[in-house]
């Protein structure tokens, strides 16, 4: 949530905190939200629930923040990538944990973007952006009804395409990443659909595995990704 006023400030409408839950953390937010001249509203456990719709079981550490929706992308909207260096395309994600795992990721690295299927995929979801703690909030996110074609435009304005697939010839060590790279990860088990591995400029593998257990998790496969391109 700290995330949000730090790349969202004008989106805060409302900030509710629960009264004597964290008094250093409600100290911090209550001098964030004054400062966008947004009067806190400290409530106790009952009303808190129920003005936040939170569950009992859910984490959120006794703060709330309403804000106005992120902008979500489309594939006409790839164009604005052009002096960006590396996005990440998911193929048919469909798990929210990995999403999120993949959306932090992604902006600890500072990848500039990443591109997910507008059907056939898990969504930014209340929950995503949640797991994925401010993640969400430093990535461009596009949501595309076509993901070959839109592998086509980014290359089209100068980027090579590399798809992280257990059957690339080359480990992401071995690999030469181009200044304008994107990164393809396909779906849990399934892994690239067929299709998309077409338009991939290159497959590259992560060293390991063995028979039964071939690929890492989404969201790991990615953090090595994005280490071994910043490295």
């Amino acid at each position: 949530m700290r995330a949000v006023f730090m790349a969202r400030p004008q989106a805060v409408k409302r900030v509710i905190l629960l009264d004597g839950k964290r008094p250093v953390l409600n100290e911090e937010f209550i001098a964030l939200a004054r400062h966008r001249h947004i009067q806190p509203e400290i409530l106790p456990w009952e009303k808190f629930l129920q003005v936040t719709q939170l569950t009992e079981s859910e984490n959120h550490q006794g703060v709330c923040i309403f804000a106005e929706p992120r902008t979500i992308y489309t594939e006409s909207d790839l164009g604005m990538l052009n002096d960006a260096r590396v996005a990440l395309a998911l193929d048919q994600v469909s798990n929210p944990q990995n999403l999120a795992t993949m959306l932090r990721n992604a902006a600890f690295f500072g990848v500039d973007a990443l591109i997910l299927l507008k059907n056939r995929s898990t969504d930014i979801t209340p929950t995503v952006t949640r797991v994925a703690v401010g993640g969400a909030e430093y990535v461009k996110i596009f949501r595309v009804i076509n993901l070959a074609r839109s592998l086509d435009s980014l290359k089209k304005i100068g980027f090579w395409v590399y798809g992280l697939d257990e059957r690339g010839e080359k480990t992401l060590a071995e690999t030469d990443f181009t200044d304008k790279t994107v990164f393809v990860v396909g779906a849990e088990g399934e892994g690239l659909r067929l299709r998309t591995g077409q338009f991939c400029d290159f497959l590259v593998r992560i060293p390991g595995g063995r028979p039964g257990l071939e690929s890492l998790n989404a969201g790991v496969a990615t953090a090595l990704a994005f280490a071994e391109f910043f490295r």
